[in-house]
C-alpha cells in the first residue's frame, strides 16, 4: 500500500517553549499581531504573558477576547471583521480547540472577503492563505494545532462544517496546561484518546499515523488520571501534551470515523462538550472493529498495558480494553448519557444525523448506516451507566 505522510505545521514542543513566540513570529514576518483567546485564558494571566513577550520584542499586539465554545459562523465572522479592521499581519490563537479553530478562520478572513460560509470545505472554493498563523494550545485534547481543519457550526443548518487552514507553526508548551481544571483535563484528554483510537482503526491508516496513535494511547493511559487528580504534575501534563499532539497528527493523516461522527451529533443536539461526547463512544469503537482488524485491537490493548493469553480472541480483547476505558471514564469523572439526563430514545434518535451530517463516518472499517449507528448508540447507552 502506498501512503502519504502529511504535516500541517512545524511544532515547537517543551516546557517554556512559549518563550520563543516573538522570535518565531518575526521569522514569519509578523510585526502587528492579533492575539485571539477566550475569557478563561485571560483569567489565568497566560495571554498577558504572551502579549508581553511579543511587545518586548517590538511586535505590536491587538487582542480579541470574545471566543466562545463551539464557534459558529456568525462568531467567526465577527472576529474576522475585527482582524481586518485592525490591519494585522499575523494571527496568534491561544487556547483550546474552539479558540484555535476560530483563529484558523480569522486567518482565512484576513485574506478573503466575509462571510466564512463561502469557504466551507464541502463547497470546494479556492481562497488565499497568506496571513501567517501561530497556534498555541493551552489544553491537551483537540490537537487542532497540527490539523488542517477548523470545525464551525453553521447556524442555518446546525451542522459542523469544516474550513481548511493549517497553522504555520504550533507552539506546544505543557506548562500552559497547568491551570486547566480537572473536568476539562478529563474531557480533553479523552478527546485525544478518541483521536488516537479512531485514527488507528480507520480504513485509511498509514505507518506514521499508526506509530503516533499507539504512543498517544500509551501516554494517555499512563497519565490522564494522574493529571486529572493533580493538575500541578508537570511530568503528567507534559506527557498528555505530547499525546494530544501525536494524536492530532495521527488523525490528520488517517481521519476518524463513527465515534467522532456521533460525538459531533451528541454535541449539537445535547450541547455536550466535544471531548466528553467522543469519550463515550470509545469502548464501542473498539468492539465494533474487533472482527475486521483483530491485530490492531491487540496492539491497542498492549498500548493500554494489557497482556492477553495466547488464546484470547480479538473480540474478547476488545471487550477487555473497552472495560478498561469505561473504568478510566469513571475515574476521571466523565458522566454517562443516562447520568446526564438523556433518555435512551433521544440518544438513538441521533443516529440519522450522525451518519448524514459527517462524511468521515465512511472511514470506518465496516459500513455504518443509520441502522448500524442506532445499534451502536444503544450499546453505548446500555454498557456505560
Amino acid at each position: 500500500m502506498i501512503s502519504t505522510y502529511t504535516q500541517a505545521s512545524p511544532v515547537v514542543f517543551g516546557v517554556d517553549a512559549i518563550n520563543q513566540i516573538a522570535e518565531k513570529a518575526k521569522d514569519l514576518g509578523g510585526s502587528r499581531a492579533l492575539c485571539i483567546y477566550d475569557q478563561g485564558v485571560k483569567i489565568t494571566g497566560m495571554a498577558d504573558r504572551i502579549i508581553k513577550l511579543l511587545n518586548d520584542a517590538g511586535i505590536e499586539t491587538v487582542v480579541y477576547e470574545g471566543v466562545k465554545p463551539d464557534p459558529t459562523n456568525e462568531a467567526v465572522d465577527a472576529a474576522g471583521l475585527f482582524a481586518r479592521d485592525s490591519h494585522v499581519d499575523i494571527i496568534i490563537g491561544i487556547g483550546g480547540g474552539s479558540t484555535l479553530d476560530t483563529a484558523k478562520c480569522v486567518a482565512v478572513l484576513n485574506d478573503n472577503p466575509l462571510p466564512i460560509t463561502q469557504y466551507w470545505a464541502s463547497l470546494g472554493k479556492k481562497y488565499e492563505m497568506k496571513t501567517p498563523l501561530i497556534l498555541v494550545p493551552t489544553s491537551s485534547g483537540t490537537g487542532s494545532e497540527v490539523t488542517m481543519i477548523a470545525a464551525i457550526i453553521d447556524l442555518k443548518t446546525h451542522i459542523k462544517e469544516a474550513v481548511v487552514k493549517p497553522g504555520n507553526l504550533a507552539i506546544v508548551d505543557p506548562a500552559l496546561t497547568l491551570t486547566v481544571p480537572p473536568h476539562i483535563t478529563a474531557a480533553t484528554g479523552m478527546d485525544a484518546l478518541s483521536h488516537a483510537v479512531e485514527s488507528y482503526t480507520t480504513n485509511c491508516t498509514n505507518p506514521r499515523s499508526d506509530v503516533l496513535a499507539l504512543e498517544a494511547i500509551k501516554l494517555i493511559a499512563q497519565n490522564l488520571e494522574k493529571a486529572t487528580r493533580n493538575g500541578s504534575d508537570l511530568e503528567a501534563r507534559t506527557q498528555l501534551s505530547l499525546a494530544s499532539n501525536f494524536a492530532g497528527i495521527s488523525f490528520g493523516d488517517a481521519s476518524v470515523h463513527f465515534g467522532h461522527a456521533l460525538g459531533h451529533e451528541f454535541g449539537g443536539v445535547f450541547h455536550l462538550p466535544h471531548g466528553a461526547a467522543c469519550a463515550l463512544t470509545i469502548p464501542e469503537v473498539l468492539v465494533f472493529a474487533a472482527d475486521t482488524i483483530p491485530e490492531r485491537i491487540i496492539n491497542i490493548g498492549k498500548a493500554f498495558g494489557l497482556d492477553f493469553p495466547a488464546n484470547t480472541t480479538s473480540l474478547q480483547a476488545a471487550e477487555l480494553i473497552a472495560e478498561k476505558v469505561r473504568k478510566l471514564l469513571k475515574a476521571v469523572g466523565i458522566k454517562s448519557l443516562k447520568e446526564l439526563g438523556i433518555s435512551r430514545a433521544d440518544a438513538v434518535s441521533c443516529a440519522k444525523g450522525a451518519v448524514e451530517n459527517n462524511w468521515f463516518v465512511s472511514c470506518a472499517v465496516k459500513e455504518v448506516n443509520v441502522d448500524v449507528m442506532a445499534g451502536l448508540i444503544e450499546k453505548i447507552y446500555d454498557n456505560f451507566q
